[in-house]
């Protein structure tokens, strides 16, 4: 019986993943629908994809009794049936009640069936059965029968449609091998899309049997030689003319067109993707992990052997065992970090309904631009990165894009550009999201702060631009007079800062007063399993992270005496703020009075800290485990099983850093060090 249970919940998880899969899909095609509707072109194949989305999530909502999501898409299918076949109109109410329940529909799932959350979706099924009540008159149009009879009614709607509006109708041959046919067949409608319409794919066959064969209808103001020369890698054989300039006789007397069966049956989808729980992959990562310990331990046990004389043979060939299995183990870890890894373009692509939603609800016109969709970044560090973005994002159509009159007035264009932009640098990935608005202004941020109760007067003469900016990050602040539906309570940004701080990140905003605004999120590629240094500060041990390691110097304990947090490090004329760990974290100290110690500088985007440690004891691959919310800790990401040698804890050096920029009566007032 648990068996059972822990099947179906296993199999929940997928229909949530695939639930949502559809919805980002349905999403994008909403946007393109929603420009088609704002120029007067809309697009059949968008209007037809978002209806398939709308069908698939029924189906598969309807298998585990998610009775609102099945309602409610059912509703939606029949209204977007109505529209792709030409039964309805699609105006702007309609299309605001089919993006309405696209909504709902996603934050149905996004609560994972939690009994909690029961929206009611009688109003919006009410709404789409309005779309249903006004019908167009269907297009007519002799076609022959048989014609029609290989087609579905939405085919035979797109075809009448298609000869309604005069174009030429072809039946183009083609063929593809069946190895590559997915990628062939994608190539061949990329092809196609700018100058016709496919209106219906028909299986052939051919006298090859590794071969698939088809008849495409298509609809063009092309001529056949044209549309000839587009798919003449793919063409079989010749084009036949339906109904054109060249055609030999009208639609209804033509040929009829046949489908072949036996074609049919050699048609499979052979996909090359699998989808594995998030939790199966940690459960790999912890293994692989504790494989990189037994990997140091081999090391440690091959130098003792060549250490002796009497068993420097067998210290030599397990040496060699060692290097290999370091070399396998080094594969072994890329290849299920490979495995974790996501583009952001698909991050990217769930803000564009949102922005569009936004853009309508505060009266702008925005569009939104993204760079670098192919950056690949922990799958996990995604979902904990969409929160932030939409804060900031929130943030940027509210208070610095402008409304369109104003920006002509300021010799803008009428429409503002968000932009999300992502790339790799080293080990981090840098995420931004910057807007050609107003920027902001920092003598209002004062100003606002001031009046606030955040800082006094006095204080806030004394602070940098860079301070005067990160202001905005403080909870409470808003340079909001009254509250929106999209801001101005204050809530956001200080949400956004604690959550990549969460991650290990770290955000930076730079700004110019009427060009726009930059925030800059710079985080590590992944948290699953990163290479670390492990170190000794007072009498614990810690694992810090490579990632963040800059430079190590060797300092003197006797120059440093014995203050509680040094201040400051003067390094190549760079002032570097300077923490002596086992002071930040109240540990005992090391009882060494003099000697060597050393100062491991890390950072992270633009930001230093010179962390001083006792001993730099050795390299390991760690695995971070996520401590309780009740045990948050500033400067500590997380802890790892270090096997026999117990658990440590992983230093989150953005957190130390923070805490210390946000603390500065921490450092003291002497001469920085000079080193």
């Amino acid at each position: 019986m648990v068996k059972n249970r822990d099947k179906r919940s296993e199999r929940f998880k997928e229909f949530l993943a695939e639930a949502e899969d559809i919805l980002n899909s349905m999403a994008r095609d909403l946007v393109r629908l929603g420009k088609g509707v704002k120029a007067g072109i809309i697009d059949p194949t968008v209007l037809n994809n978002v209806f398939r989305s709308a069908h698939t999530l029924k189906g598969v909502s309807g298998i585990f009794e998610f009775k609102n999501v099945s309602d409610l898409s059912h509703s939606l299918e029949d209204t977007l049936d109505m529209l792709r076949l030409g039964r309805t109109a699609l105006t702007d109410d309609v299309l605001d009640s089919v993006m309405s329940a696209h909504e709902l529909l996603v934050k149905i799932v996004a609560s994972k069936g939690d009994g909690n959350f029961n929206p009611e979706v009688s109003h919006l099924k009410t709404l789409l059965a309005r779309t249903l009540e006004t019908k167009k008159p269907a297009a007519k149009a002799q076609i022959d029968k048989e014609i029609l009879s290989a087609l579905t009614e939405y085919e035979g709607h797109r075809l009448r449609e298609n000869l309604k509006e005069g174009r030429n109708i072809l039946v183009v041959n083609v063929k593809f091998p069946v190895t590559s046919f997915d990628k062939s067949y994608e190539a061949l409608i990329e092809t196609l899309k700018n100058d016709a319409e496919l209106i219906a794919t028909l299986p052939s066959s051919g006298p090859d049997p590794g071969t698939l064969y088809f008849e495409l209808l298509v609809g063009t103001l092309k001529d056949s030689p044209h549309i000839a020369d587009l798919v003449k890698g793919f063409s079989q054989a010749d084009i036949r003319v339906l109904k054109g300039p060249s055609a030999k006789a009208p639609v209804e007397e033509s040929r009829p067109l046949s489908i072949r069966k036996t074609a049919i049956e050699t048609l499979r989808r052979d996909s090359s993707t699998v989808r594995v729980d998030i939790e199966k992959l940690d459960h790999i990562m912890n293994i692989v992990s504790e494989l990189g310990i037994l990997t140091s331990s081999v090391a440690r046990l091959s130098a003792e052997l060549k250490s002796s004389a009497s068993t420097s043979v067998y210290g030599i060939e397990l040496s060699r065992v060692e290097k290999y299995l370091e070399r396998k183990f080094s594969e072994l870890r890329d290849s299920v970090l490979d495995v974790r890894m996501v583009p952001i373009g698909r991050l990217f692509g769930r803000f564009e309904a949102f922005i569009e939603r936004l853009a309508k609800e505060t009266g702008k016109e925005i569009r939104m631009v993204t760079n670098g969709d192919d950056t690949e970044i922990d799958k996990l560090i995604v979902e904990e990165l969409a929160d932030p973005l939409m804060h900031i994002i929130r943030n940027v159509i509210d208070h610095g894009i402008e409304a369109p009159e104003e920006r002509e007035r300021f010799g803008k264009p009428r429409i503002g550009a968000v932009t999300l932009s992502a790339h790799q640098k080293g080990n981090h990935v840098v995420v931004e999201v910057k807007d050609d608005g107003r920027g902001m202004d920092e003598e209002f941020i004062r100003r606002k702060a001031v009046e606030k109760g955040i800082v006094n007067r006095e204080f806030i003469g004394r602070m940098s631009r860079q301070e005067i900016l990160d202001l905005i990050f403080i909870p409470g602040f808003t340079t909001a007079d009254k509250v929106s539906v999209t801001s101005g309570r204050g809530v956001g940004l200080d949400v956004v800062k604690e959550n990549i701080t969460r991650q290990s990140g770290i955000i930076d905003v730079d700004t110019l007063k009427g060009r726009g605004t930059r925030f800059i999120l710079t985080i590590p590629i992944t948290l699953a399993i990163i290479p670390a240094l492990l170190i000794e500060a007072g009498r614990e041990r810690y694992a810090l992270p490579l990632s963040s390691v800059l430079e190590i110097i060797e300092l003197d304990r006797d120059v440093l005496g014995r203050e509680e947090v040094l201040g400051f490090v003067k390094l190549k004329k760079r002032k570097i703020p300077c923490v002596r760990l086992s002071e930040f974290f109240g540990s005992p100290p090391s009882g060494s009075d003099g000697g060597a110690c050393y100062g491991v500088i890390a950072g992270l985007a633009s930001h230093r800290l010179c962390v001083i440690v006792d001993s730099l004891l050795e390299e390991l691959d760690v695995v971070i485990k996520p401590l309780p919310d009740m045990l948050n800790v500033p400067g500590v990401a997380g802890a790892t099983d270090m096997g026999e040698k117990g658990t440590v804890l992983v230093l989150d050096v953005t957190g130390i850093l923070e805490y210390l920029l946000n603390n500065r009566k921490v450092f003291k007032k002497a001469e920085p060090l000079s080193l």
